[in-house]
This record gives C-alpha cells, sequence and structure tokens, in this order.
C-alpha cells in the first residue's frame, strides 16, 4: 500500500508541474488584440498602396505584425506602448519613462518589413518613409546672412602688388 500512495504521489506532482508549465506558457502569451485594432486602423498602415495592389488586407499584415511581437518576447508593455504608436498617444512622459523607445520603434520597424515581405508587399513603400519636402517650398537663396560689409577680393587691374 505504501507503494501506491507514493505513486499516486509522484503521479499528482507529475500533473501539478504539467499544469502550471501550461499556465506559464499560457500567462506568457501577449494580448495584442488591441494593437491589431489600432495598427488596422492606423492611417499609415491603411493608405498605404500597397495594399492596393495585394490581396492581403491591414488587418492581415497587423496580425502577422503581432505574431512577430510574440515570436520575438516583446513585453506586453512594448506592445502597449506600439499600441499607444498607433493611436498616436505616445506622451513626452510615455518617451521620458520608456528609455528605450527608440530601440522598440527600430525593432517594430524590422517586424513590419518582415511582414511586408512574407505577405509579398511590396517593401520600398510604407510606414517608414518619410516625405522630403518639395521643390517649391525650399528657400530660393541658401546663402546664410551676411556679416558686415560684404567685402569682394579686390579688383585686379594687372599691375605687380606693391
Amino acid at each position: 500500500m505504501h507503494e501506491s500512495s507514493f505513486m499516486r504521489l509522484v503521479a499528482l506532482g507529475a500533473f501539478a508541474v504539467v499544469c502550471l508549465g501550461a499556465a506559464k506558457v499560457e500567462a506568457a502569451k501577449l494580448n495584442a488584440a488591441n494593437f491589431i485594432a489600432a495598427c488596422s486602423k492606423d492611417s499609415s498602415v491603411t493608405d498605404d498602396p500597397g495594399f492596393d495592389e495585394s490581396k492581403v488586407t491591414p488587418q492581415a499584415y497587423c496580425e502577422c505584425v503581432a505574431a512577430e511581437l510574440e515570436k520575438n518576447n516583446l513585453s506586453q508593455n512594448d506592445v502597449d506602448m506600439l499600441t499607444k504608436m498607433h493611436n498616436e498617444e505616445i506622451s513626452d512622459a510615455d518617451v521620458e519613462s520608456y528609455p528605450t523607445l527608440e530601440d522598440l520603434m527600430n525593432a517594430n520597424e524590422s517586424y513590419e518589413d518582415s511582414c511586408r515581405k512574407s505577405l509579398g508587399l511590396p517593401t520600398d513603400v510604407g510606414t517608414d518613409i518619410e516625405e522630403l519636402p518639395e521643390e517649391e517650398f525650399l528657400p530660393e537663396d541658401e546663402e546664410g546672412p551676411a556679416e558686415g560689409p560684404a567685402e569682394g577680393p579686390a579688383e585686379d587691374d594687372g599691375s605687380p602688388p606693391e
């Protein structure tokens, strides 16, 4: 009888370990629903011309990015900050309290690029391109302000220097 009690205890212990392990795995899963919703509504995503020529929807693209976030072990705080980015809600206080924000944004850009490639979207356009100013908005005279009277080189009359 002593041996069967011991076996029951071992089996119960093994079952507890399996259950706790499953709970930890489930706890590690990111809550990306808000991220996907914010990403799918972000005009920098929805207005991307790459979606016009593709059967991929912004929703599918954002789900791919969310999967990349989880695959790369981002924290829930990271996902929440990227959600704020898509909602354009990042405040100065967020920037100050998040010392790795620039690293997070760069990593997110690489996840987006990875999804573009895997979904067959063009990689030369997207949310990471900044618009350059058009020529008509550039100042015509790009010289700096003159300091003091303008003294050009003296006229050379061809005579030897004195």
